[in-house]
């Protein structure tokens, strides 16, 4: 059986102001959690068969899982990119109305968006994962 752990806290993000993005993050989590089955049913955990599936047979200690947040350099986030590089960009597969284009990277909005200017001078938001730089591309053909 699946259970779920469901535990509030707070998200803290550091940004910094010069080069306008995000340079870190970390989840501080409250000190209740409460459990509940697949289908949304609350476990007690002064219930005998409820805290066997949470504590296990005999247990006394509540499973835990470190709250551990990717930074923003390990998701490969907009830190990537800088003003001025050559990207090539490709549309998402959920409604972007836009083809593949390259262009230039011309700044960055909301601490997740690229703004990439095409060679018509159109600007398009994108999100990292959809650009892959041309100057690391062509680094490595060398």
């Amino acid at each position: 059986m699946i259970i779920t752990k469901i535990t509030n806290g707070f998200v803290c993000q550091r940004f910094d102001t010069k080069p306008r993005r995000f340079v870190g993050q970390e989840f501080i989590s409250a000190d209740d959690s409460v459990w509940e089955t697949e289908v949304g049913d609350a476990l007690c955990k002064t219930d005998n068969d409820d805290a066997a599936l949470i504590y296990g047979e005999g247990g006394v200690d509540e499973p835990e899982l470190a709250m551990e947040m990717k930074q923003p350099a390990e998701i490969g986030g907009i830190d990537r990119f800088k003003i001025g590089d050559k990207v090539l960009a490709t549309p998402d597969q959920t409604g972007d109305t836009w083809n593949e284009f390259q262009g230039t990277v011309k700044g960055f909005r909301a601490g997740e968006l690229v703004t990439v200017e095409d060679q018509d001078g159109d600007c398009f938001d994108c999100y990292p994962d959809q650009l892959e730089s041309l100057e690391e591309k062509d680094r490595t053909k060398d």
